[in-house]
């Protein structure tokens, strides 16, 4: 099973202009402990949709990299919500099968 960590092995470049969301193909898909996330990126402002079990509430990350601020559901996190931010990141590109995933691009502006 390929992860995103495993894709991006070796990668010594990454393109942080990167604006997209990468989520789930299915509905039924959910991480090894039954989480389910979405992150969407657009340039310096990254977005995690966070449901840790089925039927629980979601949790909204905000992050913007640029202004080194952190929201979660709307309320001005600090080092423990960006830390946990990133575990969840970290957690979803090491278990989620790239199979099991899909990029969604904006439309591109000719």
């Amino acid at each position: 099973m390929a992860t995103i960590t495993g894709f991006l092995a070796g990668e010594t470049i990454i393109d942080d202009r990167f604006v997209g969301t990468i989520a789930f193909n299915s509905e039924n898909i959910t991480l090894p402990d039954g989480s389910k996330m979405s992150l969407g990126i657009d340039d310096g402002h990254w977005v995690l949709v966070y449901q840790r079990h089925r039927g629980t509430a979601f949790e909204i990350f905000e992050y913007n990299m640029l202004q080194r601020k952190m929201l979660v559901d709307g309320r001005l996190g600090g080092t423990d919500e960006f830390r946990r931010f990133k575990e969840l990141i970290r957690f979803f590109f090491a278990n989620a099968a790239v199979d099991d995933l899909v990029t969604i691009l904006p439309p591109q502006m000719e």
